[in-house]
This record gives C-alpha cells, sequence and structure tokens, in this order.
C-alpha cells in the first residue's frame, strides 16, 4: 500500500547515508556500558543455537538523500519509542511468555564479478541464463527459482526461540573481507552465549550495559581464537533483535538493517525502522574515528574509514565484529540500541536483513512483500520471496559483483 507520509519521513532517515540526521535523537542510546572490565561472559551450555548457514547501488541511496528534509526529524513525536530514560532502565523483567510468533529465514550467496559479466552477456546473446557456465554452476530449474551464485555466502543468520527467560534472539550477520566467513560463522556459534549471559545479569538499569559488555567480551575472545591475521581486515556487522511479549530490543552494528511493518490502520502500509545505518559518515561515527586518528573519505555511499593520510584499512562501516586494524582507528564493537513497545494490531512483522536487501529493495517494498504473507504467517515463504526479489533487482542493476542477501521474517 502506500505508505503514510509520517512513516515515509521516517523511512527515508534509514536509506544508507540519509540517516544522519536521525543520530540526534535521544532514543538512540550510544556507548551504553562505561570503558571498565568486560563483566558479561558466556553462559556455556545453556544455549542450544539453531543456526541457518546461509558493495551497492550508489545511485539508488542518492535519489533517497535528496529528498530527505533538511532539518532532523523528531522521532519522539512517532508512537512506539521508548525514550531514553526508559532505556536507560530497559528491562524484560515482569514480562509474561511471548505472543505466539511465527519465523523463517532464507539467505543467498552472490555472485562475482566476472560470473556476473558472463551471465549478463549469455542472456543477451543466448537468452539462456546459464550459457557459457560451467555444468556445476548450471541449474535444472529457472534462474528465478535457483539464481547462479558461486561467491562465498559470508552472510548468516540466527533464530533462537528462548535465548533465556521466554526472550526471543534473532541476528542477522554481513561477512566482509578475505576471511568474513569465518567471522559470521564465529559469532554463530558464540554469540548466544554472551547474549543468554548478559540476559541473566542484566537487570533493570543494567541490561543495555551487560549487552554491551558481551559484545565486548565476545570481539576480545574471536581475536583470541581465530588469530589477529584472521580479523586483521575481516569482520561481519551484526543485527540484533530481542523480543517478549510487548517488547522488542534492537541492537545495531553496522548497516544490517531491522524494520518493522506496521498496519497504518486506514488501509494503508507502513514502514518503520528500529535501527539507523551507521555508516562512517554519520556525524557521530565520524566524530568518534577522527578522534582515535582515522578520517573518512567519502568513498562510495556512507564514506570509508582510513588511518589518517593513509591507504588503509578502507572499511564501509563505523561499527562491527572483528575488524582489527580499523578498531585502532575508532570503529567500534559498542551496538546502539533501540526500544521498541509493540501495539497490537499496527505493528505485525519485523524483518531483519542484510543490505544485499535493502540497497536492492528498500523499507516499503520489503514490508509489501511480507504483507502479502500476513495471513497465513508463513515466514519462511515471506523471507524467501523477500530475497529472491532482492535478487532479482541486483541481477537487473548490478554492473560488478551480486551482493550475498540474507533476511529473517517474524510475525508477531
Amino acid at each position: 500500500g502506500i505508505l503514510a507520509a509520517r512513516m515515509l519521513r521516517i523511512t527515508l532517515l534509514a536509506v544508507g547515508v540519509a540517516s544522519i540526521s536521525a543520530f540526534s535523537s535521544p532514543i538512540a542510546l550510544r556507548n551504553a556500558a562505561p570503558r571498565a572490565k568486560l563483566s558479561c561472559g558466556p553462559r556455556r551450555g545453556r544455549v542450544q543455537a539453531t543456526t541457518v548457514r546461509m558493495g551497492l547501488f550508489d545511485n539508488f541511496v542518492k535519489a533517497f538523500e535528496s529528498s530527505v528534509p533538511g532539518a532532523a526529524v523528531d522521532l519522539n513525536q512517532y508512537e512506539g519509542w521508548i525514550e531514553r530514560d526508559g532505556m536507560k532502565a530497559f528491562t524484560f523483567d515482569g514480562k509474561q511468555v511471548p505472543r505466539p510468533i511465527t519465523y523463517g529465514s532464507y539467505s543467498l550467496a552472490g555472485r562475482t564479478a566476472e560470473t556476473n559479466a558472463a551471465v549478463r552477456n549469455s542472456q543477451k546473446t543466448q537468452n539462456n541464463p546459464f550459457a557459457g557456465l560451467p555444468q556445476w554452476m548450471q541449474s535444472p530449474v529457472s534462474s528465478s527459482k535457483a539464481p547462479v551464485s558461486n561467491k562465498e555466502n559470508q552472510d548468516g543468520v540466527l533464530q533462537i526461540p528462548d535465548v533465556g527467560d521466554g526472550i526471543s534472539m534473532f541476528c542477522v550477520f554481513d561477512g566482509h573481507g578475505e576471511y568474513g566467513k569465518v567471522v559470521t560463522d564465529w559469532a554463530i556459534r558464540t554469540l548466544p552465549s554472551y547474549i543468554a549471559g548478559a540476559v541473566a545479569e542484566g537487570r533493570a538499569g543494567q541490561l543495555l550495559n551487560r549487552i554491551t559488555d558481551a559484545y565486548r567480551a565476545a570481539d576480545a575472545l574471536l581475536t583470541e581464537e581465530v588469530g589477529y591475521n584472521v580479523i586483521e581486515d575481516s569482520g561481519t556487522t551484526c543485527a540484533l533483535a530481542l523480543l517478549k511479549d510487548d517488547l522488542l530490543l534492537v541492537g545495531g552494528l553496522g548497516d544490517s538493517r531491522v524494520v518493522l511493518g506496521v498496519d497504518t490502520g486506514d488501509g494503508t502500509l507502513g514502514a518503520q525502522p528500529v535501527t539507523l545505518d551507521q555508516s562512517p559518515k554519520v556525524p557521530a561515527e565520524s566524530a568518534r574515528i577522527e578522534k582515535a586518528g582515522g578520517e573518512v573519505r567519502g568513498e562510495g555511499a556512507g564514506g570509508r574509514v582510513y588511518a589518517k593520510g593513509q591507504q588503509f584499512p578502507g572499511l564501509a562501516v563505523a561499527r562491527a565484529f572483528g575488524d582489527g586494524d580499523a578498531k585502532q582507528y575508532g570503529v567500534t564493537v559498542d551496538p546502539q540500541f533501540i526500544g521498541w513497545k509493540l501495539r497490537t494490531g499496527q505493528d505485525f512483522v519485523l524483518i531483519l536483513a542484510s543490505d544485499g536487501v535493502w540497497n536492492a529493495l528498500g523499507n516499503e517494498i520489503a514490508v509489501e512483500i511480507c504483507a502479502k504473507h500476513r495471513q497465513t504467517r508463513d515466514a519462511n515463504k515471506a523471507a524467501n520471496e523477500l530475497v529472491l526479489k532482492a535478487r532479482q533487482v541486483w541481477e537487473g542493476l548490478a554492473k560488478g559483483r551480486i551482493d550475498d542477501i540474507s533476511a529473517v521474517v517474524v510475525f508477531l
């Protein structure tokens, strides 16, 4: 449906660097934990994680930039946000067992630039989407159902119905660098136990601190276990959603995004982002980077992080797991939290996805696709269609490589 104007204004803020002005809002808590000892460790054996194994359209993003009003939007005028004081004391304590939810996911590997060029040429000359490819890469079904992929999938997802105290945990990861898959796989195996520990220890006024401690401790263990040579120039983003009853806590790390699908009540749909893309160009991010001896250069849609006057590391996100070199120049593993009180009859779907989805479809179209499955609540089909539609856009527009594409869909 057509988005209500008030939802559209918010949505535009979450596309690429257009999210810059939104960081002035008090509902986003940066540096939730003081830089002290890491008090939150993993709770080994508590969680059995069910895992699924699974850069940008600059012109598309710039088109949205130009349509964003010059003045910052006051996010506090919109229902659903939990204000700063509420976030400081955020807790799931006292909430009952969550409402029934259905969830599902789908992830699809990308395609190298060389393979993408070969496919596009074969389609033009022979009208055959698989012509010219090695036999092992050819598919007996149509390309719309089985896109040709030969890139290592560095994305990953987590779906845990109870990470502790009845809290559901969902994540989408988007690895980058030579060993991005190694970092993503490690995070999938390890992060749930840290979050379980944070949930167990994080009473009112402490939960956000404990989760931040957990991220820092996990990042330190990552370096210890896989070696600095692996995470030197490789890492992963993480979009985290914790859900219980009518409370949603989202932790953003990088540019994997979380969006709520909203029924506005007048026959239209709304797309409400509940993370803010943390590109290096965002003022709060670039200020931290510059203070640490780094600099942000205007490369790509959101800029890249470099050591001042140097040609490294060139990272396109301001927060991530791993990326040891970039951590020396202001990149952080601290998540950015946003809390949301779900509104019965309005907030009907939660979408977590890597930028392979958002850069192709945007928030509104993603919600519309999932809304088609609202009555059946078939989250797997919704996630499948979401990823395949995004892939169709990539195949139609991408001149170089095609990104990995992953999504988790939760019907509320």
